[in-house]
């Protein structure tokens, strides 16, 4: 029995023994972190190579965080740090620690020259981590005096004092916007006293190839002299120059000041004529090209001016090559973000048409204090004045609409359009006898910009759609269904579902097995294959004839190529082959052509190349409504190629 009480306690007392040593062990550990109050300074380096240095006594009680880490003697074997902190003491004495906080590592840091890791609540994790990520966007300043190649500013509407707005508004990286901002800020005065003020207005980053500088900036469009703060030193304010705060306002209150689209040319030193709109900084603008069309030696084009907070501008632009000017001919304002057409008109300016010798067909926007009209409208080239062909045409539902397609037959002054809802317009400009469909034939919505649906004939007597049922429908151009077709099952099926002879008369399907190496090209709404099979209808959606490939070959294909007259076609036939192992593309081999009656079911005879009395099929692949030939419209300037 007394040997039983022995090793009771002996146990005990080895209890005790080795928990007195797991404490010293833990307890020693954090009495080697740091004494926040004998800190000078803390030296953050990201692992992107950034850093930035922390003086301030508010931020830098904030790493007083890692205090409440708990301590584990396993060393750690993982992936380079996310940050890395070197904490220089009053007594010139640096400690060192590396953080693992980003994303979702588990808020682990380890102190140089220790065994051991540390592991923090999640709480504190969060502190640190926000610490480190709010002074990316900072970095110490001498006072206001920045005396490096700053490359680019953000500006950001500010939320409070201490931190930066990571919600950037504005960026500046031309060299006369940026200098205008370092003027100001070394120009600024220190205002005495310690400063107790409102919530900024804007937060100010300027970034060079080392630094980040950041300052809280009071301005407003009334305002006289700004007032600048470094955000690490939310307690001394500096007020700015009457004449820096003049050019910042001028800079930061462009938009709501512009007043309207002028450009200003010149010719650059290889002669090209170069473009760009006046009275507005580059960084309040972005250019999208248009449309191009060339009348009685003027070339006009359309573009879409996107500036300050959601403002738009629609223009028709003309230029005369013997000049160096570039004139706005038209021109629509989009400023009503809330104004359900405003949406509808930033979308819907591509397309220019010469109607005659003297006159351009467009879509003229009409923005309304709550509404909004759309005009089919003519722009005379000669005396400048506008016509509406077709005034508001176009019901806008309550959903997002805009034109997806439109086709011009000018022989016949004959207008196709078709909306991303359906709606779906015949205009007759020579003779008046309009067909209009309202939201009956809506566009695929595979994807933003949707798939093709509707394929019109080249005579718009016809024309066939995909409701997506598996059966295509030919209908009249009165909207009378005619006969439908079934998409083939397990078969691919090109995008352009149904294709067209000139004439309108014979429409033909192509079809292949689903198989990597029948894809000529493929992205988010096109799909181009090479066809196995190929079969021929009527106008009015009766089968008349198919034909297959040469031979039962894998690799083999056919496809219409062109087209001698109304009934026979040119047959393209050859064999594929990928371009590069398991990728999308292929190298076409073996080509030969040759002519097919289709009505007559008859081949004929056989070719090298396409006979040049052919009518030669085109692609007709959905692109950009671009067609900006010797114009080049890039973000911030318009380029008129030289001699043209």
């Amino acid at each position: 029995m007394k040997r039983i009480n022995l090793l009771a306690l002996l146990a005990v007392i080895s209890v005790i023994i080795v928990g007195c040593i797991n404490t010293g062990n833990k307890d020693k550990a954090n009495q080697m972190l740091i004494d926040i109050s004998s800190v000078h300074s803390i030296t953050i380096l990201s692992d992107s190579g950034e850093s930035m240095t922390l003086t301030d006594s508010k931020l830098i009680k904030q790493f007083k965080a890692i205090h409440t880490a708990e301590y584990d003697s396993a060393k750690l074997d993982i992936a380079a740090p996310d940050y890395e902190a070197i904490v220089e003491m009053k007594n010139k004495e640096n400690e060192k620690f590396s953080f693992w906080i980003k994303g979702e590592n588990q808020g682990l840091f380890t102190k140089s020259g220790q065994n051991g890791h540390y592991k923090l609540p999640e709480t504190e994790k969060a502190v640190l981590l926000h610490l480190f990520q709010t002074n990316d966007q900072q970095t110490e300043t001498n006072n206001l005096k920045i005396d490096e190649d700053i490359k680019r500013i953000t500006i950001a509407n500010s939320l409070a004092h201490g931190s930066v707005n990571a919600n950037i508004k504005e960026e500046y990286i031309d060299h006369e916007t940026i200098e205008i901002f370092v003027r100001a800020i070394r120009n600024a005065v220190q205002i005495p006293g310690i400063l107790n003020t409102a919530t900024p207005n804007y937060d100010i980053v300027l970034i060079s190839d080392n630094h980040k500088y950041a300052f809280h900036l009071w301005i407003n469009e009334s305002s006289e002299q700004g007032m600048l703060m470094n955000v690490n030193e939310t307690s001394t304010g500096y007020s700015l120059t009457k004449e820096s705060t003049a050019e910042l306002k001028k800079i930061t209150f462009m938009a709501s000041t512009f007043k309207g689209l002028e450009f200003n040319a010149v010719r650059s030193s290889n002669g090209d004529l170069v473009a760009k709109p006046i009275g507005i900084s580059e960084n309040n603008y972005i250019l999208n090209g248009g449309a191009v069309v060339e009348l009685q030696g003027i070339t006009y084009h359309t573009i879409h001016f996107f500036y300050g907070d959601h403002n738009a501008i629609n223009a028709l632009l003309a230029h005369d090559p013997a000049t160096d000017e570039v004139k706005l001919k038209w021109s629509d304002e989009l400023n009503d973000s809330n104004n359900r057409w405003n949406n509808a008109f930033m979308y819907n300016y591509n397309m220019l048409i010469p109607l005659d010798e003297d006159h351009l067909l467009f879509l003229e926007s009409d923005l309304t204090k709550e509404a909004g009209q759309y005009h089919l409208s003519s722009y005379n080239v000669v005396t400048g004045t506008i016509e509406r062909l077709r005034e508001d045409f176009w019901p806008l539902s309550d959903d997002y609409d805009y034109i997806y397609k439109f086709q011009w037959k000018a022989d016949e002054q004959k207008l196709f359009m078709q909306s991303y809802l359906g709606n779906v317009w015949i205009f007759d400009l020579k003779n008046g006898k309009d067909d209009v469909h309202l939201l009956k034939y809506r566009v695929i919505p595979h994807s933003t910009t949707g798939a093709p649906s509707l394929f019109l004939s080249p005579t718009f007597k016809r024309f066939v759609h995909d409701d997506e049922s598996g059966l295509l429908t030919f209908y009249d151009n009165k909207g009378a269904s005619l006969h439908t077709v079934p998409l083939p099952q397990e078969q691919y099926v090109p995008s352009e579902k149904i294709k067209w002879n000139p004439a309108g008369t014979i429409a033909w399907m192509d079809t292949a097995e689903i198989n990597q190496n029948r894809i000529h090209d493929i992205d988010i709404d096109y799909l181009k294959i090479a066809p196995q099979k190929i079969n021929f209808y009527n106008q009015d959606g009766l089968p008349i004839s198919s034909i297959k490939t040469d031979s039962d070959q894998e690799d083999a294909a056919v496809e219409v190529v062109g087209w001698m007259d109304a009934n026979v076609a040119v047959m393209k036939s050859y064999s594929v082959e990928l371009l590069y192992k398991d990728t999308i593309g292929l190298k076409v081999k073996n080509v030969s052509y040759y002519l097919y009656d289709v009505k007559k079911k008859q081949r004929g005879a056989s070719y090298s190349s396409i006979p040049s009395s052919a009518t030669v099929t085109t692609d007709q692949r959905i692109d950009d409504a671009d067609n900006e030939g010797n114009i080049t419209v890039s973000s911030k300037e318009i380029t008129y190629k030289k001699g043209k």
